[in-house]
């Protein structure tokens, strides 16, 4: 491959993503300007909201689903004293209330409710489904539906900093987590309402904002320079370093790459020979030859005891030699 040409790179493109888009206009101008074949994003982000948006080329979609189920961490303003249809300062205004009467220890007294397991029911206007179609296509045509609350897990939700009727927070959670939810719910144990007035997601799963890069600078780079263009996709390898490693030697890497099962047993002595701690709680193993080289994503056989062969989340080609 020549060091310019980048639709056939695989590979995390971490975008901080503009206001104003959704996640699928980002997929599909990154499409456009690497021109590549295959591309899907890492964990929506609302049109309001900007920040880290994985983007994943070509061999790297096999695997967005590890990242979808990362963690996330968040920056954002909430807006006391109003509701909206959105949960956000976008929508339709349904109540004012004045805040002025709310103080920074008023805040601080609701925070420990939001903190650990919570229930929390997704915006009306979202794309969470319902019979296959996302809620805000029912919204948008008046039809209001209220899915059954999930189980989300807030780590850490803390105020930065009260400015009026503006409240600054930070917030880490778990994936499935709605900021506009939890907003809109604070803001009715408040008694006064809120909405969600800006947010900037500063990390999903292993991505951190300082990985990431402007979809205008992008767009510069494809033009202008692509060889430190290609230096800001992070190789898959690199990504998934993550998870625990097991390494095989080539004979296995090439039974594995042509299907061929592998029977536990096999997997148990390579752990054995290697010396290796693996935690029987970690979804997710990588398979990999001694030049470091992805072969496959197994699930852990330590969650499954009792089946006899490896079962395979994800299998990769052997590199081009060229």
């Amino acid at each position: 491959m020549k060091t310019n040409d980048l639709k056939n790179l695989s590979g995390i493109l971490v975008i901080d993503k503009p206001q104003g888009l959704t996640s699928m206009d980002v997929v599909e101008e990154i499409k456009k300007v690497l021109r590549v074949k295959k591309a899907g994003h890492g964990g929506t982000l609302d049109p309001i909201a900007t920040g880290v948006l994985p983007i994943f080329l070509n061999e790297a979609t096999k695997v967005a689903q590890i990242f979808l189920e990362g963690d996330k961490l968040y920056e954002g303003v909430m807006q006391l004293g109003i509701t909206t249809d959105t949960y956000d300062i976008t929508g339709e205004v349904l109540a004012t209330s004045d805040p002025n009467s709310i103080t920074l220890e008023d805040v601080q007294r609701i925070i420990p409710h939001f903190i650990g397991e919570i229930q929390q029911s997704p915006p009306p206007f979202s794309a969470a489904k319902y019979k296959g179609r996302p809620l805000y296509k029912y919204a948008r045509n008046g039809l209001i539906i209220t899915k059954n609350p999930k189980t989300v897990r807030i780590y850490d939700f803390k105020v930065l900093e009260m400015n009026g009727a503006e409240v600054r927070f930070l917030l880490a959670c778990s994936k499935g987590t709605y900021v506009r939810s939890l907003v809109h719910d604070f803001g009715q144990r408040l008694g006064c309402g809120a909405v969600l007035k800006s947010l900037v997601r500063l990390k999903k799963s292993v991505f951190t904002f300082d990985q990431a890069i402007s979809l205008d600078e992008v767009k510069r780079l494809a033009k202008e320079d692509r060889i430190s263009l290609q230096k800001r996709i992070i190789p898959l390898e690199k990504a998934l370093e993550f998870l625990p490693k097991v390494i095989v030697n080539e004979e296995s890497a090439q039974k594995i790459r042509s299907g061929i099962r592998i029977p536990t047993s096999s997997f148990l002595s390579w752990v054995r020979f290697q010396k290796l701690s693996l935690n029987p709680t970690e979804k997710y193993i990588r398979l990999a030859t001694p030049k470091n080289e992805l072969v496959a994503i197994i699930e852990n056989p330590f969650m499954h005891p009792t089946n006899p062969y490896l079962t395979y989340f994800r299998v990769f080609p052997a590199r081009n030699k060229s």
